[in-house]
């Protein structure tokens, strides 16, 4: 058994580039089924939360119980997970490696599928896309680090890191070009995020130059087009997008570092609390706000308006603060991107226009003024709707939510939750963020 342990490691060794790139298909591979049973597994829950009277006792009790969970078993579960993935992908080195393992060991990803899971049953406002990429990451990281065991052939560990997350991301919309944006853009973005905006209006402008001049020109054909709208619309809709996109994710960091404080003394009290304001929330509200919101958009980017859809970006994000405020596990792009419709949606209603088209600027619009990744945020609608037509317009509310984010001064989200997990590297805490 010895001598065949030898002989594998040896015969890796000798076909060093074949073998991790072996190693890495089959990782990507397994990874991509871990997200699938992770899908059918939150979709299931979705399907069957608590609903009635008994939610307002139930609610509260799963809420402390989930939070509870992760304070105690994996502290690193909690939260969107893409933070998680970017602050290991930025810091790994073979020094600190096993310093950082808490943040993608299989420890922490089963307490956060888990805690996610409850938190979903109890009506949580929240997403699995965030989780999706926390799940893939520790899983391609754990095989990686079996195979490195079994073989001895030393693999880059951030590759490995940004290749789970990337896949991640891919797999949680089934938008395989958003995988590689979001790799360059957030788990690997040290060069390219100071340069970014400009990048993204050079392109902008001279794709409208060439529009202006051309027409609508198409290699291969036309599609069924959504219906145009005008530009102040879109300008508009992108910088209502940055700005409330700001205000969302300022609360997130803000609100998430102080709550985090007063739970360290109330550890019951606050999850509790925040989970009876979530249901507060649900019952005044004319649309569902449990969930992670993705009936709604879908209505709104079909064109059907509803008059739920006025109070819906506001409505919504109190609900999601609320889910996050408390320390539980979940994503905020869902949510985000169902907020975004709505808000593109009073846009076109207000100005009489086509409800579609601008709940696909809106949805773009919003996402990136929250997590200020323009690139990552424009390919995820192009990829899910496959308008060609819309790229245009949906990449310039894209940046424009965007800069407006940045102007306002608003932190780079998930860089500013990354601070909560300094002191797994023996730093002092800067800011404790969602946790």
């Amino acid at each position: 058994m010895r001598d065949a342990a030898k002989k594998f490691s040896r015969l890796a060794l000798d076909h060093r580039y074949g073998f991790i790139l072996l190693v890495m298909v089959a990782a990507a591979g397994l990874t991509g089924l871990a997200c699938v049973w992770f899908m059918w597994g939150f979709e299931g829950v979705l399907d069957h939360r608590i609903a009635g009277r008994w939610r307002w006792l139930a609610t509260p009790a799963l809420f402390v119980f989930s939070v509870e969970m992760i304070r105690r078993l994996a502290p690193c579960a909690a939260g969107p997970g893409i933070p998680q993935a970017i602050f290991a992908a930025r810091h790994v080195t073979e020094q600190n490696e096993k310093k950082l393992a808490p943040l993608t060991s299989l420890t922490t990803m089963a307490v956060k599928i888990a805690a996610l899971y409850l938190g979903l049953w109890a009506g949580a406002s929240t997403g699995r896309e965030g989780p999706t990429v926390h799940v893939a990451t520790c899983v391609f990281i754990s095989i990686i680090l079996l195979v490195r065991r079994l073989s001895g052939v030393r693999i880059d560990m951030r590759s490995a890191i940004v290749a789970g997350g990337a896949a991640g991301l891919a797999a949680a919309f089934n938008t395989p070009l958003a995988g590689v944006t979001f790799a360059i853009e957030e788990l690997a973005g040290d060069y390219f995020g100071n340069m970014k905006d400009y990048v993204i209006m050079a392109i902008i402008i001279a794709a409208i130059t060439a529009k202006a001049l051309t027409g609508e020109y198409t290699y291969f054909g036309r599609l069924a087009e959504p219906a145009a709208i005008p530009l102040t619309a879109i300008f508009l809709i992108g910088a209502l997008g940055g700005l409330l996109g700001a205000v969302f994710s300022t609360a997130l960091i803000k609100g998430g570092a102080y709550f985090g404080r007063l739970r360290a003394v109330h550890r019951y009290t606050v999850p509790a609390s925040l989970a009876l304001g979530l249901l507060v929330v649900a019952k005044f509200s004319s649309a569902d706000m449990l969930g992670p919101g993705n009936g709604a958009a879908q209505v709104l980017v079909r064109g059907e308006f509803g008059a739920w859809a006025w109070a819906y970006p506001f409505e919504k994000i109190a609900a999601t603060l609320c889910t996050f405020w408390s320390g539980m596990a979940g994503g905020i792009f869902a949510p985000c991107l169902s907020v975004g419709a709505a808000l593109g949606a009073d846009v076109a209603r207000w100005m009489t226009i086509p409800v579609a088209s601008c709940a696909l600027v809106g949805m773009a619009a919003f996402l990136s003024g929250t997590i200020q990744a323009p690139i990552t945020a424009f390919v995820i609608i192009f990829e899910m709707t496959g308008h060609h037509q819309m790229l245009l317009p949906v990449m310039l509310g894209s940046l424009l939510g965007f800069m407006v984010a940045r102007l306002t001064g608003a932190a780079h989200l998930y860089q500013a939750l990354c601070v909560n997990y300094n002191s797994l590297l023996g730093n002092a805490l800067e800011s404790p963020a969602i946790s």
